[in-house]
């Protein structure tokens, strides 16, 4: 197991021993996450509620992810398709990683969404499907990091967009608007999955942000 791997683990572990405490700091569960990656998955699973979001389990390539949220409703009008991971307009960018073509890749329009944590095509539809339908237009939050062949532009348009409530964590300093840089060991480039914070931590208090959506 990796380093990252333990981190992860013990994460989980330390989620579910303090997930009940955590939910009395918020007053309502009934907000969506539309994350990049993972994050939005430990923070439900932070507050023990169920996931209202379909954007669990998956990672976007950051272009893809900056696309979607552009307009989302859109998007997720298409039927979710199913294409061979070599056929992934990523495939330059991430053939090298030890996970790749283990997993589905779906297809919303011209975006990809990579089903890390899916054995198949026909899981992946149906709980994205049935999660699409739980998403509360009225509390959303926009949730980006650095990772996935992210670069200064991508992240400047995160900045930018008009989104009433978004957040974006990085590795580096970028002095964005709703960006904060968290420490990790320098050997990182990206910020890694279990560096991101959950909760009330000395970055930021999601607690909080989430009780003001």
């Amino acid at each position: 197991m990796t380093y990252e791997g333990l981190r992860i683990k013990l994460r989980r572990n330390y989620i579910k021993l303090t997930a009940k405490n955590r939910r009395k700091k918020i007053n309502n569960t009934d907000f969506t996450i539309i994350s990049n990656n993972c994050w939005g998955g430990f923070v439900y699973q932070s507050y023990g509620i169920p996931y209202n979001t379909p954007t669990i389990g998956m990672f976007f390539m950051a272009e893809d992810y900056i696309k979607f949220i552009s307009n989302m409703k859109e998007y997720l009008k298409n039927k979710l398709e199913f294409i061979d991971p070599e056929k992934s307009h990523s495939y330059e960018l991430i053939k090298n990683k030890n996970n790749f073509g283990t997993y589905p890749i779906g297809c919303l329009g011209d975006i990809e969404i990579h089903f890390l944590h899916y054995k198949t095509p026909e899981e992946a539809r149906e709980k994205w499907e049935r999660r699409t339908k739980r998403i509360n237009y009225n509390k959303i939050l926009y949730k980006f990091n650095d990772q996935n062949a992210c670069t200064e532009e991508l992240l400047k348009k995160f900045s930018e967009m008009p989104l009433k409530n978004k957040i974006c964590f990085t590795c580096k300093e970028y002095n964005l608007k709703d960006t904060i840089c968290i420490k990790q060991p320098k050997r990182y480039e990206q910020i890694q999955a279990s560096y991101e914070p959950f909760g009330k931590s000395k970055y930021i208090n999601i607690n909080d942000l989430i009780n003001k959506l």
